[in-house]
């Protein structure tokens, strides 16, 4: 708990012992946030609920806020004001600028009492843009110019929307009668009532009545007097397939008798052809098989292959023999040889010469006969068994034919050619009684189909007027949004208007509060050369600031950028101190909170601070946190009166406990 009563609060102390802890707890208490705006603020790490109580003065009235922050991770606060009387009161009754406050991170919080709310303001409002507009009275045209501008940009977005759906549609409905009217076109260049005028729907739907009378040969009952005209021809055309069955149905069946009849003796003629083919290559094989026995049997001719097999291994075995004799004899160096058999001696010439003759009887004739005879006897086999095939799917042909016999009648058994022709005279015969009922019945589904073609030309006819009539209502709607896009032509010369009026007002008043803030940049910083700040004049009303020289002959401006680090921290400072004391102000300055303002500011400027803020005293209650702790400790006395500050140094923060706050109050504070 910090009791102010009115006081300033200077916060001093380290980094990290908890001064930004306590500028937060009064800024998220006051707008449930910390250092930025819609920034989520979560309880993470302590176990109870968290909450801020701030209590306000003003005008000899007091206010009770409580913030209390809900449990977990998502974020979210609960806020309630309540009067002296415990009575729950509305934020925005009590501070109406309440929503639209915004400041920079870790730095300012402003608020004044309003006679009406303050409209939320635009997000290319940089830092100096809020205060200089409230300043100047400019807070409402600024804002309903950045409405406006928005406006302008969402009607045009609507108004190219509108467009590009209103073509769409036109073009639709246009294909649309373009393709009923080809449609149409394409009926009328054949009509189907032919040379006769266009039927009306009524005298269409009396053709259909006479139809179904000249089908059923009965006059409509009352049952169709109702019915549309694709209804009657529905009636018709079930009409027409009834008759067409039980005109026909007797005729069919004959018809249907006949060509059975007649398929059963095709299959049987079928048959009898396939048994004489079968018979005839029966008979064709078996000579084959005969010429190539030639008068032998199978066995016979096997035992004839059996004996010259046997003569050509004798012939062979002989062969084999002269040819050893003859090796004997080249082996043997002597002119003369003893026989084995005889033991005679004979001449080595003579046996060479035996032996030679003998070799010449042997011709090999009986191989090459062997060979032919076993070619014979494969022939004669292979032959054998295909005439045993062919005479097997001969006696299953015969099977069938006589199956097949016995579903014809026996005269046509007789001859099945003959038995054919007639049947097939029959049925010409029958189909031509056929043919002549469907010509008749085809003249009556001819007739309803031109009707049902009648029947298409009507509904694109009603197509046609509906879509017509939609055409002539769509242009209701292009008239209607013409007034749309003027009205847009309005609001945009409206906008115009206003940023006419307000760059007006604006370079009217600007050089004015760039000689203010100039002052108070000047003070604070004591600048060797940027000694001016400016609004940009080419971009008004935009309110782009930028820093000059009085010492530049040229007096171009430049941006901010170009300042020392410094320069930059005191130019935060410098809307609140040259606006706060301004006369007549529309806002209303009440509350300053300042979160290390001296950041990158040297001794001779900590000082110059110092005695801005207490001028800035004077008008607004201040809370500033610095860690430039001795220094400030030197200057509050030579430029605050006691009575007019508190102290507050903080020490030992803990997540659990937050600082530990030393506050050195020296006399009790003047409210």
């Amino acid at each position: 708990e910090i009791v102010l009563d009115g006081c300033h609060a200077f916060l001093l102390g380290q980094n990290g012992n908890g001064k930004s802890s306590i500028v937060e707890a009064i800024r998220w208490g006051l707008f449930g946030s910390l250092r930025m705006q819609n920034e989520i603020v979560a309880n993470r790490d302590y176990s109870d609920r968290c909450r801020v109580e701030i209590t306000l003065r003003r005008e000899g009235k007091v206010w009770y806020l409580r913030r209390t922050l809900n449990r977990g991770t998502t974020g979210g606060s609960d806020a309630v004001l309540t009067d002296e009387n415990g009575q729950e009161r509305s934020i925005q009754e009590i501070i109406p600028q309440w929503d639209s406050t915004e400041a920079g991170e870790g730095m300012h919080i402003i608020f004044a009492p309003q006679s009406t709310p303050l409209p939320r303001q635009s997000k290319d409002l940089g830092l100096f843009g809020r205060p200089i507009l409230n300043h100047l009275g400019l807070t409402h045209p600024r804002a309903l110019l950045s409405e406006l501008d928005d406006f302008v940009k969402t009607r045009k977005l609507e108004e190219t929307d509108l467009a590009r759906k209103l073509t769409e549609a036109r073009q639709n409905i246009d294909r649309e009668i373009g393709r009923l009217e080809r449609q149409r076109d394409g009926v009328v260049s054949s009509p189907p009532w032919g040379s006769n005028h266009v039927p009306s729907i009524a005298e269409s739907e009396n053709k259909a009545r006479k139809i179904i009378e000249e089908i059923t040969g009965k006059q409509p009952d009352e049952s169709l007097s109702g019915l549309s005209l694709d209804a009657l021809i529905d009636e018709a055309e079930g009409a027409l397939k009834h008759r067409r069955s039980q005109d026909l149905d007797e005729l069919e069946k004959k018809l249907a008798e006949i060509v059975g009849r007649r398929e059963r003796l095709e299959a049987f003629r079928d048959i009898q052809a396939k048994i004489q083919t079968q018979q005839s290559t029966i008979e064709d094989r078996q000579a084959q098989l005969d010429d190539t026995l030639k008068g032998l049997t199978l066995d016979g001719l096997q035992n004839s292959i059996n004996e010259t097999r046997a003569a050509a291994d004798a012939e062979a075995l002989m062969r084999r023999i002269i040819e050893d004799a003859r090796d004997l004899l080249r082996r043997d160096e002597e002119g003369s040889v003893s026989c084995p058999v005889c033991e005679e001696i004979h001449s080595r010439q003579d046996l060479e010469g035996i032996l030679q003759k003998a070799l010449g009887k042997l011709s090999g004739a009986t191989a090459s006969t062997l060979g032919q005879l076993e070619g014979q006897l494969e022939r004669a086999k292979n032959l054998e068994h295909e005439v045993q095939s062919l005479k097997s799917k001969l006696a299953e042909l015969k099977q069938k034919a006589d199956t097949a016999k016995t579903s014809i009648d026996p005269g046509d058994a007789k001859e099945p050619p003959e038995s054919i022709k007639r049947c097939l005279d029959r049925e010409a015969s029958i189909q031509e009684q056929i043919d002549g009922g469907e010509d008749r019945l085809d003249k009556m589904e001819r007739r309803l189909s031109n009707l049902r073609d009648e029947d298409i030309f009507h509904g694109i006819q009603k197509q046609l007027t509906s879509i017509r009539q939609s055409r002539r209502g769509f242009e209701r709607v292009e008239g209607a949004y013409d007034d749309f896009v003027t009205f847009g032509g309005s609001v945009r010369a409206i906008r115009e208007a206003v940023g006419i009026c307000l760059k007006e007002r604006l370079e009217n008043d600007i050089p004015q509060v760039s000689d203010d803030l100039s002052k108070v940049f000047a003070s604070l910083t004591h600048h060797s050369w940027y000694d001016r700040l400016t609004i940009d004049r080419s971009k008004l009303p935009k309110l782009e600031l930028q820093v000059e020289s009085s010492r530049d002959p040229s007096g171009h401006g430049h941006p901010t950028d170009v300042l020392n680090g410094q320069a930059e921290s005191a130019l935060k400072l410098v809307p609140y101190f040259a606006f706060s004391q301004a006369d007549g102000a529309p806002t209303e300055v009440y509350l300053v909170l300042l979160d290390d303002p001296t950041r990158a500011f040297d001794e001779e400027h900590t000082e110059i601070l110092v005695e801005r803020l207490a001028e800035l005293g004077n008008h607004v209650q201040l809370v500033v946190a610095s860690q430039e702790i001795s220094r400030f400790r030197e200057l509050l006395p030579e430029h605050f009166q006691s009575s007019g500050y508190v102290v507050v140094e903080p020490g030992g923060w803990t997540h659990s406990d937050g600082p530990q706050l030393n506050i050195e109050r020296h006399e009790p504070c003047k409210t």
